[in-house]
């Protein structure tokens, strides 16, 4: 990668089940706090009934609404959108933002994001305006109610829309994007920006992700993804551990703001880490839906054609762009689906490229899986471990599997004094990326 401009973290921002706002987020991560909890306002009959395999989810259950500027503009954003708004104002008021402010013509944003699930409660009317009078379902009714429903609701749920308001709130004017890659969003964001502020076309970025998926019908909807039956938070995501049996899902979104070391120094504000590398690759998992032939069946991702060599590939190109080595990496803090198939895919992968001795870690399991908001909190908790020298451990997990030849971070935090970092985010289509972070 270049070494010029050298591009530098001066803020970060958290809202995660644990905790909002790098102190408290952090503080939890070190007492080892776990923030899975059962859902709002369903029984477990409820749920049962519903067909979910599990009543758990890692929601936030206090999220700041002083932090979602202007006010007014709350009842145009879904949750997914709040969370990043909420994220990125923290790490503008960590970066100084108000003090030492930037010309908003070279500020910008990318921003990674999910395709947002509407509220029940909002799109009621659709389905109730296509119920016959036996109370069966007609398809062809859909949409016959629209009148009912709130005239700007579309506005809620665009993922694009996390990105605009942030940039209103902020008065950015330079570039600004959304990637909706999933699980990777938060981790590619940065890449991107990074690539946004390489030629010259910003001297800052906000860059991260968020998601919501902590609502029963994301659990169906996900079902693809190994979600865990357990009802006990501390057993039900355990990612690489012996007795894993799949993940949670919850909610959470990160913001860093990138800029580069010329502007940070001119401010003179705090510079947290360094992006030293990224490496973006994919592999094909395809099955009999989606081989290039009439859909015959419904699509149906086939898990044991995801290698992992996609997420070995991206680790070489990130550490070779880097110009580090293993034995200059702290940690690699994994993605840990808590999947018995990809957790030990993911561990041969690293295994591969670093070996088994660096530390492995992994923050999804203390705030619950929620794909681009995940990848951007990982993100976020690297540059803090490193920061601090303290590697949290993997919340739940105890037993490490046999499985997954890696050297798992277990039990309590672990010092380092290590110069770099890596994390990785991948998803089930074969998509794999990886960010470099260094002290």
């Amino acid at each position: 990668m270049d070494k010029s401009p050298e591009i530098v973290i001066t803020g970060l921002g958290v809202v995660s089940s644990i905790g909002s706002g790098t102190e408290a987020f952090w503080n939890s991560l070190m007492e080892g706090a776990c923030g899975l909890s059962a859902f709002d306002n369903c029984t477990q009959e409820d749920l049962l009934s519903a067909g979910l395999p599990t009543s758990l989810t890692g929601a936030v259950k206090e999220l700041d609404k002083k932090r979602i500027r202007p006010r007014k503009s709350i009842k145009v954003m879904a949750r997914d959108i709040q969370l990043g708004v909420a994220s990125s104002d923290y790490a503008w008021e960590d970066a100084q933002l108000n003090e030492k402010p930037v010309d908003p013509e070279r500020q910008g944003i990318v921003f990674g994001a999910l395709m947002i699930m509407a509220d029940v409660e909002e799109i009621t009317p659709l389905y109730s305006g296509a119920m016959k009078e036996d109370g069966s379902f007609d398809p062809s009714l859909f949409g016959n109610n629209m009148d009912a429903m709130y005239p700007l609701w579309m506005l809620k749920y665009l993922p694009n829309m996390t990105a605009c308001h942030i940039g209103v709130a902020n008065d950015l004017r330079g570039p600004s994007n959304t990637l909706v890659v999933g699980d990777i969003g938060g981790v590619s964001a940065v890449a991107e920006a990074v690539r946004v502020l390489k030629r010259g076309a910003a001297d800052l970025m906000f860059t991260g992700g968020c998601n919501a998926s902590s609502m029963p019908q994301t659990t169906t909807h996900f079902n693809m993804y190994p979600i865990s039956n357990s009802s006990d938070p501390k057993l039900a995501y355990r990612p690489f551990d012996e007795e894993r049996g799949g993940l949670i899902l919850g909610e959470c979104a990160g913001c860093a703001i990138l800029e580069t070391r010329e502007s940070a120094e001119k401010r003179g504000v705090e510079i947290y880490g360094k992006i030293l590398g990224y490496g973006e690759t994919s592999e094909a998992v395809w099955n009999s839906g989606t081989d290039f032939a009439p859909q015959q069946e419904d699509v149906q991702i086939n898990v044991e054609k995801f290698s992992g060599k996609s997420i070995e590939n991206a680790l070489k190109i990130a550490m070779e762009r880097a110009g580090i080595k293993a034995e200059d990496l702290a940690f690699v803090m994994a993605e840990g689906l808590a999947s018995k198939y990809h957790d030990r895919k993911e561990a041969e992968a690293i295994a591969a490229v670093v070996g088994s001795e660096v530390p492995v870690t992994c923050v999804n399991s203390a705030t619950g899986y929620a794909f681009a908001g995940s990848s951007a909190v990982s993100v976020v908790t690297a540059v803090l471990a490193l920061h601090k020298g303290m590697i949290p451990a993997i919340a739940n997990s105890t037993k490490p599997a046999a499985d997954c030849p890696v050297k798992l971070v277990l039990g309590a935090p672990l010092p380092t004094d290590k110069k770099a970092a890596a994390v990785i985010a991948f998803n089930y289509y074969g998509q794999a990326s990886v960010l470099i972070i260094g002290r």
